[in-house]
């Protein structure tokens, strides 16, 4: 991994909660963002979960194993998941892997 790996938590107080991801997501962060992201899908009072990508200059199989478990976590507790603002080589990432569907990714501004 090159470069520092950050989340930053935006909690809206309405049940929206926006976790924008800086760094590469790749092996080295894996484990950590899973649990970053399990953590948020869990809390109570979390309506909406959007992971804001626009930081992230690399998505590799881990990574993208660990949004794949935050998605899942997410939707068994009643929550929506959002990827939101990936850069180009990560949305052509989740396409070419074929999880791009799964994932849907926006580049939408949402309000959280």
């Amino acid at each position: 991994m090159t470069g520092p790996f950050t989340v930053c938590k935006h909690d809206d107080g309405d049940g929206g909660v926006r976790l924008e991801v800086g760094g590469e997501l790749d092996h080295d962060v894996s484990e950590a963002l899973s649990l970053i992201l399990i953590n948020a899908a869990e809390q109570e009072g979390v309506r909406h979960l959007v992971v804001d990508l626009a930081a992230v200059p690399f998505l590799g199989a881990a990574g993208m194993r660990s949004l794949l478990t935050g998605r899942q976590v997410a939707l068994r507790h009643g929550r929506s998941f959002t990827v939101r603002d990936p850069q180009a080589n990560v949305l052509q990432t989740l396409r070419a892997a074929g999880v791009a569907g799964i994932l849907s990714p926006t580049t939408e501004t949402a309000v959280v």
